[in-house]
């Protein structure tokens, strides 16, 4: 399968809007011209708003690596001694971390 990640933008619009039969037809000729283009390789055509897409990654690249509001209190329950963790806990993180690690 061969995924093509290089497309941008947006899909042109449909020139007609024809109904249910019309897109059947339309969808039946596309499948049949890209089997023969293509011999057989599967194929994938990813279409989205690269507005939207630039919109998300800002917002997504502006949040801080670490929740600092969260660490603190964290901390601060730990220097208290409130924080503490049961044990079956803490063996399921490190099961669940030596198996991520060997495969």
């Amino acid at each position: 399968m061969r995924v093509d990640l290089t497309t941008s933008g947006s899909e042109p619009a449909e020139q007609n809007k024809a109904g249910r039969a019309g897109q059947a037809a339309a969808a039946e000729s596309a499948a049949s011209s890209a089997s023969s283009a293509t011999s057989g390789a599967d194929q994938a055509r990813f279409s989205f708003d690269q507005a939207r897409v630039q919109s998300l990654q800002a917002q997504v690249l502006a949040q801080p690596e670490v929740r600092a509001a969260k660490v603190q209190s964290l901390r601060q329950a730990i220097d208290s001694g409130q924080y503490s963790v049961p044990a079956s806990q803490v063996a399921d993180a490190m099961t669940a971390a030596l198996s991520a690690a060997q495969g």
